[in-house]
């Protein structure tokens, strides 16, 4: 057996679904999974798409449909960009928001305009993440200053906000806090960034309640002020909607070695630390189950899907494996010569 994605449209289609019915516009990350990105184009219309490369911008059918991320374009690049029809940016300094209002006022053309604010997430220090996006005070100023330009249709903040985030989404407060009366007034819009969590291994579905509790109090509150909510989800739409299926190929010493790696399909697991979900595992001790280490086929002694986990101690080689939510961020290297796995498309798993 060949290992491969399987992407259900049913399963996306209800994760779409479920923002939008808490009064969420979608705009979709494309980075996350170009593939569900590209199946989205088919099957949801009211989808937009947040773009962070100009190699991306091509494989969007509605370039309407763009909004685009600026990160140091310098001015002939974003000329560039306008002229494949982007009317959407958001930019996250001052050096490419000054670029990109010198080349809408020379080109003549007006476009929709998000400022990337810096989010109070309550943490010690910034780790060893970059933190997008400028001050609460900046973005105050900055709204007052390019209010009246003729050039900007509609104008909005973005907030940038970690992945997997679980607890971070007392966002009306933060957005009464950090932005001011008169910059509530003049904006449009608020994307709310992505940070809406899936489910793995370390994580639970518990959060679900409060953060979609959250998320349409939020949407509540700003249609009350008259402006639009937007969402960027990227994880929450990938990751469910795509399964991984691999085979066993060598098993010894409560070691299952399976057809692919680590480096092929699921970069994501060394990167963040998540730990994709098996089918069929179980959470306890149970009778007939054994606890495995299942390790991808490549000589890296880290290219490890799961330290341990419960299945049948049965399993053979020959046998079939498949990891749940597998979708998000499952690009390839070419470490060792790997091509990337294929994505079979299907109406339903």
């Amino acid at each position: 057996m060949e290992a491969k994605f399987i992407l259900s449209k049913k399963v996306l289609k209800e994760q779409v679904k479920t923002l939008e019915d808490l009064g969420l516009k979608i705009s979709y990350s494309y980075k996350t999974n170009r593939i569900v990105g590209d199946v989205l184009q088919d099957i949801s219309p009211s989808v937009s798409y947040s773009i962070h490369s100009k190699e991306e911008i091509e494989m969007i059918k509605d370039k309407s449909k763009v909004s685009f991320f600026t990160q140091a374009e310098s001015e002939k690049e974003l000329a560039e960009i306008l002229k494949k029809g982007i009317r959407s940016f958001v930019v996250d300094n001052e050096v490419d928001l000054d670029r990109i209002l010198v080349i809408i006022k020379n080109e003549k053309i007006k476009i929709d305009l998000s400022l990337r604010m810096k989010f109070q997430e309550h943490r010690i220090g910034t780790g060893k993440y970059f933190v997008y996006g400028m001050s609460a005070v900046k973005i105050n100023e900055i709204i007052s200053k390019i209010k009246e330009n003729k050039f900007i249709i509609n104008l909005g903040v973005h907030l940038h906000r970690k992945s997997q985030n679980t607890s971070e989404w007392e966002i009306v407060d933060e957005l009464k806090d950090s932005l001011s009366k008169e910059s509530l007034e003049r904006i449009d819009f608020v994307n709310l960034g992505g940070g809406v969590p899936s489910v793995y291994r370390s994580s639970s579905v518990n959060v679900f309640p409060y953060i979609f509790d959250k998320l349409k109090k939020t949407s509540k509150w700003l249609k009350e002020q008259g402006i639009e909510t937007i969402i960027e989800p990227g994880r929450f739409l990938a990751a469910p909607s795509v399964r991984l299926e691999v085979e066993i190929i060598q098993k010894y010493e409560g070691n299952l070695i399976v057809n692919t790696t680590i480096y092929n399909c699921a970069l994501d697991n060394v990167l963040t630390g998540t730990k994709m979900l098996v089918f069929g595992e179980a959470d306890w001790s149970k009778e007939g189950y054994c606890d495995y280490l299942i390790k991808g086929n490549s000589p890296t002694r880290d290219d490890i899907f799961r330290y341990k986990v419960k299945l049948p101690c049965d399993l053979k080689v020959g046998g079939k494996i498949v990891f749940l939510n597998a979708g998000a961020y499952n690009y390839t290297t070419d470490f060792f010569g790997y091509k990337k796995l294929n994505t079979k498309i299907t109406d339903s798993f």
